[in-house]
């Protein structure tokens, strides 16, 4: 027959309590530990996203600077561009303008130099007309003649002019 072994209910009673003890004492702790550290980890990985959002979220708002940083340049210089294209027609109109002075003080100056040069060339035929007449005569008439002779000269020159 069978042999009860008192040993063995003990080493079962033993191992049970063995068991109790080490889920409560050991198994609980490390199950903790083990919560714990998983709730560290999800926490981290929850931190690294939101970093990781907020990164995103700021590199899009620098690129959005960026972009409108180089559209104000854009215009900037779309700007400029008018400015200087304006201040270069005002002064190609103000060089005009004191071209076109100059040209008109110019024609007056030829046209006075020109008048006085007729005028002077005038003078010189009618002395040499009253010149070549005495020469001609052979005495000199009376200086009312020689007058009357040279405003003639004179006129007729201006009619024929």
């Amino acid at each position: 027959m069978l042999k009860f072994d008192w040993n063995i209910l003990w080493i079962i009673i033993n191992l049970i309590i063995f068991y109790v003890l080490m889920r409560v004492f050991l198994f609980k702790p490390i199950k903790k530990v083990l919560d714990a550290r998983k709730e560290m980890i999800d926490k981290q990985f929850k931190d690294a996203d939101d970093a990781q959002a907020q990164a995103q979220q700021l590199k899009d708002e620098y690129q959005a600077q960026l972009d409108s940083v180089a559209e104000e340049k854009k215009q900037i210089i779309v700007d400029a561009r008018a400015e200087a294209k304006a201040e270069y027609n005002k002064i190609v109109d103000r060089a005009e303008h004191d071209a076109d002075k100059i040209k008109a003080e110019a024609k007056r100056v030829a046209d006075y130099e020109t008048e006085k040069a007729k005028r002077e060339a005038k003078e010189q035929i009618a002395a040499l007309a009253m010149e070549t007449a005495e020469k001609v005569l052979g005495e000199s008439a009376c200086a009312q003649i020689d007058s009357d002779l040279y405003d003639k000269f004179l006129n007729e020159s201006s009619d024929n002019k």
